[in-house]
């Protein structure tokens, strides 16, 4: 199932969910109409978190169903809430690299996940924690893949201005069929804040027009 909606009076839906095949996660003081509507949305389950007490977990985390990495400056007790929603604690990572937003610096589903440069050093450490390959890739000229790019398990939306050959490079590392270029919200090219998705429902901004729309459910497969 997939929807339109607004977060907060805005279209950046992806800024502020963490969406995977497992759970959700969604700002507590989401209004409760909403949250009901998503929970018609995602099979999963959906659980309310904050991240230093900001609403953008979409911003400061990557996941996919074997962990989730998250920045240094999470709070005790919003770390202690995550960890009583996973069903393996040891699969959260907590990375303290000065460049934490995470969802713009990670592309990742549950086969691959393409990094940017600045988290070199961290290499090693998000492959286990996400528990798959992890390869150092930018694409469209631009050094934050996870900001300009959309994925799930069955495809990739990226970048209007990535190359035949960057789109066959992250198809291989993310071992999908499918990875076409588009946009979110009547042309803006980074898809990360303008979707959350996982392989069976996905929630849009409310500014996405039909063609974006049919584009991105047609090679996620949604």
């Amino acid at each position: 199932m997939i929807i339109r909606a607004q977060i907060f009076g805005r279209s950046l839906v992806g800024a502020f969910l963490i969406v995977n095949n497992s759970y959700i996660l969604y700002p507590p003081t989401l209004i409760k109409p909403q949250l009901k509507k998503f929970k018609t949305v995602f099979e999963e389950p959906l659980y309310p978190l904050t991240i230093n007490n900001s609403n953008l977990l979409g911003i400061y985390s990557a996941s996919n169903k074997y962990g989730i990495i998250v920045p240094y400056i999470i709070r005790e007790d919003e770390l202690n809430n995550l960890k009583s929603y996973v069903n393996d604690s040891s699969n959260i990572g907590v990375l303290k690299s000065i460049d934490n937003a995470f969802g713009n610096l990670i592309l990742c589903n549950d086969k691959g996940a393409i990094i940017s440069s600045l988290l070199e050093n961290y290499k090693s450490e998000i492959e286990d924690i996400l528990n798959v390959e992890t390869v150092i890739y930018e694409f469209a000229n631009y050094y934050l893949p996870g900001s300009i790019s959309l994925a799930n398990n069955y495809g990739c939306l990226v970048h209007p201005l990535s190359t035949d050959e960057e789109i066959e490079d992250i198809s291989s590392i993310l071992k999908v069929d499918e990875v076409d270029v588009s946009t979110v919200n009547r042309g803006v090219p980074y898809l990360r804040s303008g979707a959350s998705v996982n392989d069976k429902s996905g929630i849009f901004g409310i500014d996405c027009t039909g063609p974006e729309m049919m584009r991105i459910t047609n090679v996620l497969h949604l």
